[in-house]
């Protein structure tokens, strides 16, 4: 607990904790100290020395910022020496600084302004005689205008103290003189950026600016055409005189949970969306998608206004009514054992729970889940075997904590942002990074140990890893004879010489790996897609869990197990009985028909039910926007989206949030509530009240023990942590602190494979690999548009560069790779992100050539020849 101090400030005594700086003293007092280069985000640099102040008995002037309070400490924010020091500073930054104050985005809210109110101007002020070079495009989101640059450093800390992408940085430019830009100069996708927009939040004046085109894109280009020096003035007026609002909504897409600040006009158009800083799991962060292309979803041309059926000419537009009855006397056609429900996981948990009642009640079919593919359904059910449930034990401001971290299969950017920035905090703390990736993931670039392994050996990777964990004796303290012995039995075929065969992993790195995380006292144990993509998914996600139980990661700070993947509110799918099992069901071609709720954001929770449409002979979908052709539905019906809704939704680590509607809901479409209570009564069967959304909750708390001390006020305050079992309930920020789960010990599907002998091992040296097997180590659906161009490659063939050029190769040579059963030829493409000694070719290429063999995850040894 931090003690008080008394100082003094400006001769006003002020109360300050310990540990506080001068600057966060004088702001809970209410004195303001003119600054710049400080957030409350970042670690403060006192670069910009405008917080400079001046304490008796210390010389010079130092910064506020970086300063400790200490007992008896007398401080003047505002003596003439310290007044004449600012304006020294400020004259420094104001002289290249433009005068286009009227025509910039940032009029009335650039701190730079209100720093020249509160500092005062008594030096000469001539605008800067050069010539403003083109703001340069930040992707289509936002601009960056460096001519109104003013070197405070927000933008690079946050790039690489906050998000790990270290994308911005300074740069010494021609005239001596720092200047923000990019590594090399190159482009922001070159560089790896994320498109998250934080540099864009922390930026003080006009520099960085969002683009908002998409608001006033039209009348802009109207603008341009007439007068373009008038426009930036015109709009920017324009936009201020306009009556807008800022309201409050959970960000629909991914699995993160954030709370996003919504500005809408008058007409309800969404003109921009903002991180809320006080959201309790985001804290003031998001990712491209939510922050740029949400709005752009929500404005979709191709949104489903209306029902329709489709019938032999195509589809054919219905009423509510006309569309229920007809989805009704389909139904009717068939048994209970042949009807599924399914979702995506961005329903409300009220939506889930009356839809759960319309399966059970109305249509009176036990076959209600998840969409996902078969790897995800192998993952949860591993996981529930070894834990007895399917979530993330530690909350992510415990992650940030962790003393140390092993990413499997995992790119944050791509599939969870908001963790990769817990990840980052605590690596900047002092935990030690372990990543197994194929791909250089931004992650990677401040890993510790990066271990890029040869797909299809993450099992062994892992038990590797283990073993040498139990040889360093690293196993947790508390951990039984029982459970050590199991586990060295386990791990006993995974001695480092087979296991670097295996994985192609050098085996000194494997030793480091395991020493480091044999040195700590736990391990954070983060999954990313990745692994949901190996040939031996199950195995990998028990021997995860196996790692966990060694290190003692389960029931105790710093420790956790993080699935980093999923919908917005699919663990709350979960905790309601909806699960990924019914894909197997729907794959044996038992079932025929199917209704399916989804707020889709893409096609990737699409194509499980693609791969078995052929079995089902009726498909309705309620989506905001038509599923993909491949899905072949019969009937669609316009749903209304989260942010046109209330509700509440449970995000990865088990926090429940209420989300307020923050649209008005469009014409003609309907909640999942709305629906189901329809159709009940065209079904004939039990009818479904229509309720409000705080009543369901009400309801769901009173039969589900987990959510028993759950309600709207407090999931909109408080965002207890599940479970919370009663309204006294503090919530459960991390699982298993009163009873550890037992582990249950298991043996791979196949032992490891015999290593190649040295003759075969130096003719073909290489892994070749399919594409299509790497690509989920890298994408995800959160990923930037923009930044999966670094991945396009043209080429049939990819090497890394180091490779193809020890062959004496070029890019767009013919070569021929030849393999234990065959040989492919194509043109070479240099791939910098692909590890050493793997080669990557398209897997229909690939399967061509292997016949009926799977190549999927796996890797082949092959050699690389110039033809």
């Amino acid at each position: 607990m931090m003690s008080d101090v008394n100082i003094w400030i400006n001769d006003e005594q002020v109360k300050a904790k310990t540990g506080q700086t001068i600057l966060q003293a004088a702001d809970a007092a209410g004195i303001y100290i003119p600054r710049l280069c400080f957030h409350p985000a970042l670690e403060p640099s006192g670069s910009c020395r405008l917080c400079a102040v001046e304490i008796e008995g210390q010389r010079g002037l130092p910064a506020a910022c970086t300063t400790p309070v200490a007992e008896g400490l007398r401080v003047q924010t505002q003596s003439s020496k310290v007044i004449d020091f600012r304006r020294e500073m400020l004259q420094l930054i104001l002289q290249d600084h433009p005068r286009h104050c009227l025509g910039c985005p940032r009029n009335g809210t650039c701190e730079l302004q209100q720093l020249v109110a509160a500092v005062g101007i008594d030096f000469p002020y001539p605008a800067p005689d050069v010539t403003r070079p083109e703001p340069l495009p930040g992707g289509p989101y936002f601009e960056r205008d460096y001519s109104l640059c003013v070197r405070c450093g927000r933008c690079v800390r946050v790039c690489h103290e906050v998000r790990g992408a270290r994308t911005i940085v300074f740069r010494e430019s021609k005239d001596g003189r720092q200047s923000v830009g990019t590594p090399f100069g190159r482009s922001l996708e070159e560089s790896g950026c994320q498109f998250c927009g934080a540099c864009v939040d922390v930026c003080p004046v006009g520099a960085l600016r969002e683009n908002l085109s998409d608001f006033h894109g039209e009348t802009r280009a109207a603008m341009d055409a007439v007068c373009r020096a008038l426009t930036a003035i015109v709009t920017d007026l324009y936009k201020k005189e306009l009556e807008t609002q800022w309201v409050s909504a959970i960000c629909p897409i991914c699995s993160a949970g954030c709370r996003l600040m919504l500005e809408k006009s008058a007409d309800e158009c969404l003109i921009r969306v903002k991180p809320s800083p006080d959201g309790p799991s985001n804290n003031g962060q998001a990712c491209v998608q939510g922050r740029f292309l949400l709005k752009r979803y929500i404005a979709r041309p191709e949104r489903i206004r209306r029902p329709a059926v489709r019938d032999a000419q195509g589809w054919k537009t219905l009423s509510w009514d006309e569309a229920l009855k007809h989805i009704a006397d389909r139904m009717k056609g068939y048994s209970p054992d042949q009807i599924a429900v399914l979702t995506d996981g961005r329903l409300t948990n009220e939506e889930l729970h009356v839809l759960n009642r319309l399966a059970r009640e109305s249509l009176k079919t036990p076959h209600v889940g998840l969409m996902g593919s078969r790897g995800l359904g192998v993952f949860e059910k591993a996981v529930r075997e070894q834990l007895g449930t399917v979530a993330a034990t530690n909350s992510l401001k415990d992650l940030a904590e962790a003393p140390a971290i092993f990413a499997m299969g995992c790119n944050p950017a791509a599939s969870h942002p908001i963790a990769g920035t817990a990840i980052r905090q605590a690596v900047l703390k002092g935990a030690k990074l372990v990543v197994a990736n194929p791909y250089d993931v931004a992650i990677a670039r401040y890993a510790h140990v990066h271990l890029r392994y040869v797909p299809g050996s993450e099992t062994a990777l892992v038990l590797g890893l283990l073993r040498i964990i139990l040889d360093e004796k690293g196993v947790d303290k508390n951990a039984g004879p029982e459970l050590v012995a199991a586990l060295k039995e386990l791990t006993a075929p995974y001695d480092v010489e087979t296991v670097s065969h295996l994985t192609g992993i050098h085996d000194e790195e494997l030793v480091e790996a395991g020493c480091m995380l044999a040195a700590r006292d736990t391990t954070a144990i983060v999954v990313g897609l990745g692994a949901l993509e190996s040939p031996e998914v199950g195995d990998l996600t028990r021997a995860l869990l196996s790692l966990g139980f060694a290190k003692g990661s389960f029931g105790k700070p710093g420790g956790g197990f993080w699935p980093l993947f999923g919908s917005s509110n699919m663990q709350g799918a979960r905790d309601l009985g909806w699960d990924t099992a019914v894909m197997d069901t729907l794959a044996s071609g038992r079932l025929k028909a199917v209704f399916v709720a989804a707020e889709s954001y893409g096609e990737e929770c699409w194509r499980a039910l693609a791969s078995v449409r052929d079995s089902l002979e009726f498909v309705v979908v309620q989506d905001v926007v038509a599923p993909p052709e491949s899905v072949r539905a019969d009937v669609l019906l316009p749903l209304t989206p989260l942010l046109e809704k209330d509700g509440s939704l449970t995000n990865a680590e088990r926090r429940v949030q209420w989300t307020e509607k923050a649209l008005a809901p469009s014409a003609g479409s309907c909640t999942i509530v709305q629906t189901a209570a329809a159709l009940s009564r065209f079904m004939g069967g039990a009818e479904i009240v229509e309720e409000e959304p705080g009543a369901i909750l009400k309801r769901l708390a009173s039969e589900l023990k987990s959510y028993a001390g759950i309600d709207r006020t407090r999931a909109r305050y408080e965002a207890v942590q599940l479970p919370c079992p009663s309204a006294d309930h503090g919530g459960t920020p991390i699982l298993f602190t009163d009873s550890a789960p037992v582990y249950k010990p298991w043996r791979p599907s196949q032992p490891p494979r015999a290593p190649q002998p040295a003759e075969v091992r130096q003719e073909f040296p290489l892994h070749l690999t399919a594409k299509e097997a790497l690509y989920s180590n890298y994408f995800g659906p959160l990923l930037a548009p923009e930044a999966r161009v670094v991945m396009a490659c043209d080429g049939e063939i990819e090497m890394n560069p180091a490779d193809a050029y020890r062959l004496g190769c070029m890019p767009g040579d013919t070569v021929a790779v030849v393999f234990n059963g065959g040989e492919m030829t194509g043109r070479l493409a240099l791939n910098i992100h692909l590890p050493l000694k793997l080669v990557a070719v398209p897997a229909q290429q690939l399967q061509s050539v292997l016949g009926e063999t799977p190549v999927s995850g796996t890797s082949l040894a092959a050699k690389v020849e110039k033809r």
